[in-house]
C-alpha cells in the first residue's frame, strides 16, 4: 500500500472515523444511564399535574435517582429498567424534595425539608440583580463613585455558604457587590469595592446596603479574549492522527478499551460519573470500582475584610444554575476527540440540551510503559491512555476534570485549574516591600494591577470512590512505612512495611504526613493472588494541600471534609456529597463529619473511599489576566491485583 500524505490521512480519518457529537440515547439502555429528554418531560408533566406548583416554584436540581446497588448488579439486558428522578424545588422560600417514578408516571413523594436551602436558580439570581440596581441606596453609592450609566453595571448578590448574618435564619439571603465591565469584555477585575448589598431573595427586597466609601476603580487591562495567536519562533506542525479511527468502542453506553470496560453518564451536579469499572484479566472481567465521581468543591478565600470574610464556596452544591459543567471547545480536546451532549434542567424542570459536555480521546505521552537496559539489549514498550474529560465553570474559575484510564490498570484522576483569579479593589497601586524586608502591603493577596488585589485562597475537591475490588466486600488496610533500628549489621536503621486493618470509620480518617509515610490499600480479603496476597487497589495521593483553618471557623465547618485527605465509610446510597446535600446557609452539620461520627464498621463489607485533592493558591503575576492551567492529580492503582506486570506484552507501537 502506498503511503498517504498528511492530507490523505485526514481524508481517510474523516471517512472511517466521523467523531460527531453523541447525545445520550433517547431510550435508557441501562439503570445508570443519564435521564433522557423524554424522562425530563415525564418528570415535568408529573410535577405540573401534582397540584403543588405555583408560578414561583423553581426546579433547583433534577437528577437520576440511582437504583439500589443490588438491583443494578442483578440487572441484565432485557430486564425492565427501573427509572426514577430526584428533584429539589424552591417553593417561595421553602425547600422541597420530590421523587418521580418515571415508569409508573407518578409522584412518589413531595416533602418540605425544614432548615435547608435549595441551590439558587437563574431566575432568582436575575431577579435580585435587577432589584439591586434599582435600590436608591445602591444608586447613591454608585453615583458617589461617578457611575451613573448602569448599562455596564452588574449587581449580583450571591448565596452564602455558611451563617454570616442573623437574617439567614429562615430566609433565603444573597450578599455581594457590583461590578462595572466598562473597558473590558467581562466584569472580573472590575469590582466596585466597599459597596455591599444584602438581599432577601424570596421577597426580592434589598435589606441593607453598606457603603464604606469609594476607592480607586481598577482600570488595568483585564481583557485576554483578543490576545493574538502568535506562533513562536521554531514552531512547526505537530499532528496526531488516528486514520483507522479510535481504539475504543462504545456499545449501548459501555466503553471498552485496552482491557477496560466501564460506563459513564453526565450528571448536572458532579459532572462525569463513571460506573461498573472492570478490567479484563485473561478470561476474567474483574470488578475495580462500582462508581466514581466528584462529590464536592470547596473554595475558601483568605481575607478578613468585611466584604470578603464571608467568601467560602461549596461550588457543586451551590452553583448548579444551568448545570455546573459547561461545553468544551476545540481548545479543550484534540481534533480526534469524540464529544458527548448532555441534559440539564431549566428552572421550570424542562430539559435543556447542552452540547459537548464531555469528550473522550486516546493519547500517547511518548513515555515508556516500562523499559530496562542491559549491556547487550534494551527492552521496553510505549504506552497510550484513554481520557474522559469535562470542564466546570464556576463564576471566574474554570476546572478541567479528567478520568484517565491507563493500560496497566491504573486510573489517574486529574484536575486542571484555570480561568480568572478573583480580585478586589484596593487603595494600593504598587507594593513597597517585595523582598521580605518589611511587612508586605497588602498582606492577603497579590497586587496584579494598580488597585487590584488577587486574594489568596484554597481549592479542595472531594471525590467519592465506591471501590469494589473483585467484589463488594472490601477492607481498608493502612500500610505504614516504619523505621526500625538494626543491631549486629552494617546498617543502623531501615524501614519496614507494617500493615494494619481499619475496623471502623474513625480508623480510616487519615492525613498525609511525609514523616509517617504510608499507603492506602483497599483489599478483598476473600480473594488472593498467586503469591497469597489479597487482591487490592491503592489510592496514591499526589501533591496536595491540607486545610488548616481553625476548627471553629464557620466556613471551615462547612468544608470540614477538606481537613483530612482520606475518609472511608460503609456504602449508604443516600451518602453522596461530602459536604451534605444542602450547603447554602448551612451550619456544617451534614456530610462526612456527621456520618463518620457514628464510627460504623468498615471491615469486610461494602465500603466507599472519599479522597480530598487540594491546593493553596498564592496568586502570581503570571496568573493574570487569565491563569495558566495548573494540574493536580491522584492515582487509583492496582496493588497485588495482578500476578505480574499487566502491560508486559503490549505492542511496540503505542
Amino acid at each position: 500500500m502506498k503511503l498517504l500524505n498528511v492530507a490523505g490521512y485526514v481524508l481517510l480519518a474523516s471517512v472511517l472515523c466521523p467523531l460527531a457529537m453523541h447525545s445520550q440515547a433517547r431510550v435508557p439502555q441501562h439503570p445508570l444511564d443519564a435521564l433522557t429528554t423524554e424522562e425530563y418531560w415525564e418528570a415535568h408533566e408529573v410535577l405540573q399535574k401534582s397540584g403543588h406548583l405555583s408560578e414561583k416554584t423553581y426546579v433547583s436540581t433534577l437528577l437520576l435517582h440511582e437504583p439500589l446497588k443490588s438491583t443494578v448488579l442483578a440487572w441484565k439486558e432485557g430486564d425492565a429498567i427501573p427509572r426514577e428522578a430526584d428533584i429539589v424545588l424552591e417553593a417561595e422560600g421553602k425547600t422541597v424534595e420530590a421523587r418521580v417514578d418515571l415508569a409508573a408516571h407518578k409522584l412518589e413523594f413531595w416533602k418540605v425539608i425544614e432548615g435547608a436551602q435549595a441551590p439558587f436558580t437563574n431566575t432568582e439570581m436575575d431577579a435580585i440583580a435587577e432589584v439591586s440596581k434599582k435600590d436608591p441606596r445602591v444608586l447613591a453609592g454608585l453615583k458617589a463613585r461617578g457611575i451613573t450609566d448602569l448599562s455596564t453595571v452588574h449587581c449580583q448578590p450571591i448565596p452564602l455558604t455558611f451563617r454570616v448574618f442573623p437574617e439567614e435564619e429562615g430566609h433565603r439571603i444573597g450578599y455581594g457587590t457590583c461590578t462595572d465591565e466598562r473597558g473590558a469584555y467581562h466584569y472580573w477585575g472590575r469590582t466596585i469595592e466597599n459597596l455591599y448589598i444584602l438581599v432577601d431573595v424570596t421577597a426580592e427586597k434589598v435589606l441593607s446596603v453598606v457603603d464604606r466609601g469609594p476607592i480607586p476603580m481598577p482600570t488595568g487591562d483585564a481583557s485576554f479574549e483578543e490576545s493574538e495567536a502568535m506562533p513562536r519562533e521554531g514552531t512547526t506542525p505537530l499532528l496526531v492522527t488516528q486514520p483507522m479511527g479510535p481504539g475504543y468502542k462504545i456499545d449501548k453506553g459501555e466503553v471498552s478499551w485496552q482491557n477496560w470496560n466501564f460506563r459513564f453518564r453526565i450528571d448536572p451536579r458532579v459532572g462525569a460519573v463513571v460506573n461498573l469499572v472492570k478490567y479484563k484479566d485473561g478470561e476474567r472481567l474483574r470488578s475495580v470500582m462500582y462508581e466514581g465521581s466528584l462529590s464536592e468543591m470547596y473554595v475558601p478565600y483568605m481575607d478578613k475584610d468585611q466584604g470578603w470574610s464571608w467568601r467560602a464556596f461549596l461550588d457543586a452544591g451551590e452553583f448548579l444554575m444551568g448545570g455546573l459543567f459547561k461545553p468544551l471547545t476545540s481548545d479543550d480536546c484534540p481534533d480526534r476527540a469524540q464529544y458527548f451532549n448532555g441534559l440539564v434542567p431549566s428552572d421550570t424542570g424542562s430539559p435543556m440540551l447542552k452540547p459537548r459536555l464531555a469528550c473522550m480521546f486516546e493519547r500517547t505521552l511518548d513515555n515508556p510503559a516500562w523499559r530496562h537496559g542491559e549491556p547487550d539489549l534494551t527492552s521496553g514498550r510505549p504506552s497510550r491512555e484513554l481520557v474522559l474529560r469535562t470542564a466546570a465553570v464556576v463564576g471566574n474559575y474554570d476546572y478541567i476534570l479528567d478520568w484517565v484510564f491507563q493500560q496497566d490498570g491504573t486510573i489517574r484522576v486529574a484536575v486542571g485549574a484555570t480561568g480568572i483569579v478573583e480580585t478586589k479593589g484596593v487603595k494600593e497601586d504598587h507594593v513597597e516591600h517585595a523582598m521580605g524586608d518589611g511587612p508586605p502591603k497588602p498582606e492577603y493577596g497579590t497586587l496584579v494591577a494598580p488597585h487590584l488585589l488577587a486574594v489568596n485562597h484554597d481549592h479542595y475537591f472531594s471525590y467519592r470512590l465506591d471501590l469494589d475490588v473483585d467484589g463488594q466486600n472490601n477492607s481498608f488496610m493502612i500500610d505504614r512505612l516504619v523505621p526500625q533500628k538494626v543491631e549486629g549489621a552494617v546498617r543502623k536503621s531501615i524501614w519496614a512495611d507494617e500493615s494494619s486493618m481499619a475496623h471502623t470509620e474513625k480508623d480510616a480518617i487519615l492525613d498525609l504526613d511525609p514523616k509517617r509515610p504510608g499507603m492506602w490499600h483497599f483489599i478483598n480479603p476473600a480473594q488472593h493472588g498467586a503469591m497469597g496476597y489479597p487482591t487490592g487497589y491503592e489510592i496514591m495521593p499526589g501533591a496536595t494541600g491540607v486545610a488548616f483553618a481553625a476548627a471553629d471557623d464557620p466556613a471551615q465547618r462547612m468544608g470540614q471534609f477538606a481537613t483530612h485527605q482520606i475518609w472511608v465509610t460503609p456504602y449508604v446510597p443516600e451518602e453522596r456529597y461530602a459536604g451534605g446535600t444542602y450547603v447554602t446557609s448551612g451550619k456544617g452539620m451534614d456530610g462526612l463529619p456527621a456520618w463518620t461520627a457514628f464510627n460504623r464498621r468498615i471491615e469486610n463489607t461494602d465500603i466507599v473511599a472519599w479522597y480530598t485533592l487540594g491546593f493553596h493558591h498564592v496568586v502570581r503575576l503570571e496568573d493574570w489576566p487569565v491563569m495558566p492551567t495548573m494540574w493536580h492529580d491522584f492515582l487509583i492503582r492496582p496493588m497485588n491485583f495482578f500476578d505480574k506486570n499487566p502491560v508486559l506484552t503490549i505492542p511496540h507501537q503505542p
